[in-house]
């Protein structure tokens, strides 16, 4: 018997409904109604679209056939793990009345023996209302640079999210410096060594030449796909939507995308003193050389996973990727590649870590502080604590 999505949403409210009556028991009549309201309203519009992509299948299936789109994955050769590594980033952010602690990571995670690199600051600065922003786009940062000291070593380098999207975190980081330069984050000494210490390191010109580098966003949420290639069916979903619930097991779809899909503004860095000095070859790559995306369904359970090859490469080198993805997929409990699963958790290890040190070390001096400086300025600046 074929399951409607709301016909699943109903059931998992029977099952877990006590607990959400005790849950909504703790809230104002008012509040839970408007919770309620809000996720009956999410649920309907979830239905509509899934219902909406069903209904078009059959269609979709069709035009991406007749356009050439549709391919299917045949062998399942196997790949050397050894041969693969996983990049993924962390960072947590500590405020205090006096300052704040940005702890920033990116780790590195393979199969082989000594297969686990990592690159972790810890920064004290200013309290600012920017160290989240820039503690964000320095994680990503530095996962870059973690991978362009290993794509020389591997054949494949997995970086986790979206290019585009990473890319993106860091240049907020590089608008922040020039629209709010008297901020008291850049007072940190710290920050700024690191942060021109990185802008000077040819990264991004050192790792887009390598064949081996790939990135696999951990949700596949875009629409470059839909909006690109389904204009005439106007979905207003994801390309996770349409493409885990059109493409069938061992289905792939490949489509090459340049930097004119986006509007300028997003591939162009501000001129800043933290500007990577080869900001100027992003915009080129972006602009001429671009990407090639693979959308693959790899499992009769698995969703779609999309992977993002920075340049056009040859046939043979997509059955590669395939396997690889192919290799890595192996439960359906983990929604990403089995090695980028693995160094996120390390990852998630670091960042837990330094918050429960940073935190016993906050509470011990705030004490000290309080008793020390029990005043009205103290008092009323205390929420960052």
């Amino acid at each position: 018997m074929q399951i409607t999505l709301p016909e699943i949403l109903k059931r998992a409210y029977r099952d877990s409904s006590q607990e959400i009556i005790n849950i909504i028991g703790e809230l104002p009549p008012d509040v839970a109604k408007d919770v309620l309201e809000g996720i009956q309203r999410s649920a309907r519009k979830v239905a509509s679209i899934s219902s909406q992509i069903i209904a078009y299948r059959e269609r979709i299936r069709k035009y991406l056939m007749r356009n050439k789109l549709l391919h299917r994955y045949e062998n399942n050769r196997p790949i050397n793990l050894s041969n693969v590594v996983a990049v993924d980033g962390t960072y947590a952010v500590i405020s205090t009345t006096l300052y704040d602690i940005i702890f920033v990571g990116a780790v590195a995670y393979s199969f082989r023996e000594n297969g686990f690199e990592k690159k972790m600051h810890a920064l004290a600065a200013p309290p600012s209302i920017l160290s989240e922003k820039v503690a964000r786009g320095l994680m990503i940062w530095l996962e870059f640079a973690l991978a362009s000291e290993l794509v020389s070593d591997y054949e494949y380098v997995i970086l986790d999210g979206s290019i585009i999207a990473n890319l993106a975190n860091i240049r907020e980081v590089i608008s922040a410096r020039e629209q709010n330069p008297d901020d008291p984050i850049w007072d940190s000494v710290e920050l700024m060594d690191l942060l021109k210490r990185l802008s000077k390191e040819r990264i991004f010109s050192r790792i887009f030449k390598i064949p081996g580098l790939l990135a696999s966003p951990k949700k596949l949420t875009g629409k470059l796909f839909t909006k690109k290639y389904l204009k005439e069916f106007r979905l207003n979903a994801t390309d996770a939507s349409v493409l885990s619930l059109t493409l069938e097991e061992g289905e792939w779809i490949k489509i090459s995308w340049i930097g004119s899909d986006l509007p300028q503004a997003c591939i162009q860095m501000p001129k800043t003193d933290i500007t990577p000095i080869d900001a100027g070859f992003i915009e080129e790559f972006f602009s001429s050389t671009g990407f090639d995306i693979i959308y693959f369904k790899p499992r009769e359970w698995s969703r779609a996973y999309k992977i993002e090859i920075p340049r056009r490469v040859k046939s043979d080198y997509y059955q590669r990727v395939l396997d690889l993805v192919y290799n890595q997929v192996t439960s359906p409990y983990i929604e990403e590649l089995e090695i980028q699963y693995l160094a996120h958790l390390f990852a998630q290890r670091l960042s837990k870590v330094a918050q429960i040190v940073f935190t016993a070390t906050k509470n011990s001096a705030l004490q000290t502080m309080t008793k020390k400086w029990c005043s009205s300025i103290f008092l009323a600046t205390r929420y960052r604590t």
